[in-house]
């Protein structure tokens, strides 16, 4: 857990608004787990696989468009 983060260090680390990680979280797009006090807690491992999946993602759909 120490490796964990809330929700304002990811949405600072993507450059989003903590809003929008919120929606990550409740679409099932990001998983996050809650603390004993119910505050979200995102682990590095689930950060960094959203990331890889964002960039496969956005990849896939801008392939073909260039040329």
């Amino acid at each position: 857990m120490a490796d964990d983060l809330n929700i304002t260090d990811v949405a600072r680390e993507l450059g989003v608004n903590d809003r929008t990680v919120r929606r990550w979280i409740k679409s099932g797009e990001l998983h996050a787990t809650r603390d004993i006090v119910g505050r979200y807690r995102i682990s590095r491992a689930d950060l960094e696989d959203f990331r890889r999946r964002r960039m496969e993602r956005f990849s896939d759909e801008n392939n073909g468009d260039i040329g």
